[in-house]
């Protein structure tokens, strides 16, 4: 029997078309492709992969994280229907960081590991000082368990750092995207250096890959990695993700679905990972999955 190779996905997006449904027509935009969990396992264990843990995070186009809670139905549905084809997944997930929609009762789902802020590509004087800080917030802080954490996308270095110093400091973050999807202000833009700092300093924030929303570069995304990793440390990297279904363009305006699919954005990661290896002598493997009891615990 041919072997599969484990691999973990700290990135994913379900949707159905039902989902999609609910936001059609309010968009600037096509709505992408439905992208159900089904279709993601057969694909990946059809090409020899076992996805062992997946993190179903939330969507940005949507009002709420509901396909996250579908999604875990729709796991056990598989597993009840064929144990031996899809028993080994586990899935967790990351709802939507609303105060209004991140209640006790959400945050209590055994599979829920944390919440999402979307700030896509917001510039930093937007983010008041006080944005995530008043009374709501923090409350909502309150209600997150030890093992959750908050998850925090902005394009911008600095509109992440303005986020990040607004969390309680006991609170566990993920940065996404590696804290910047600029790759043409390189390594020393200062925001990102100052970024890095705060996260040394608390001691509980990690940053999120695949990392080819910085740059679809595996070489150029090497470099923050590197940087990162010499930072923070290795344990505070998640780099094997996905990032499907791949919606948006990269730096040089190439669609991300014309470069990846999952398994293409594994081999992505892979080659981040050796070139970080390479540079600072930390094995391919701890690079990939050193981090992943973030997820798993």
């Amino acid at each position: 029997m041919l072997r599969l190779i484990e691999r973990t996905d700290s990135h994913v997006h379900f949707f159905t078309s039902q989902d999609l449904r609910r936001v059609a027509g309010s968009l600037p935009y096509t709505l992408p492709e439905p992208h159900s969990l089904t279709a993601y396992l057969d694909n990946l264990i059809d090409a020899g992969i076992a996805p062992t843990l997946i993190n179903n995070v939330h969507l940005s186009i949507l009002p709420d994280s509901e396909n996250v809670f579908a999604s875990f139905d729709e796991l056990q549905n598989l597993q009840a229907a064929n144990p031996q084809r899809y028993g080994t997944v586990r899935l967790v997930g990351t709802i939507k960081a609303e105060p209004a929609y991140a209640t006790q009762e959400r945050l209590s789902h055994p599979q829920v590991i944390g919440a999402r802020i979307v700030l896509h590509d917001a510039r930093p004087q937007t983010i008041s000082y006080t944005r995530f800080s008043d009374k709501q917030w923090l409350a909502f802080y309150q209600r997150l368990q030890p093992h959750q954490h908050l998850h925090i996308y902005a394009k911008e270095a600095e509109t992440n750092l303005r986020v990040l110093r607004q969390i309680p400091r006991d609170v566990r973050a993920i940065i996404d995207h590696l804290g910047t999807c600029h790759r043409e202000r390189g390594i020393t833009e200062p925001a990102w250096v100052a970024l890095l700092a705060e996260a040394k300093a608390r001691g509980n924030v990690w940053f999120k890959g695949p990392g080819y929303r910085t740059s679809s570069h595996p070489e150029e995304t090497a470099r923050f990695v590197t940087q990162i990793v010499r930072a923070v440390g290795a344990d505070k990297i998640l780099l094997e993700a996905t990032d499907a279904p791949h919606v948006g363009t990269d730096n040089e305006g190439v669609k991300y679905s014309e470069l990846f699919d999952p398994n293409k954005a594994f081999n992505f990661v892979d080659a981040v990972a050796t070139h970080v290896s390479k540079a600072t002598q930390i094995p391919v493997g701890q690079l990939l999955r050193g981090a992943v009891g973030q997820l798993a615990s």
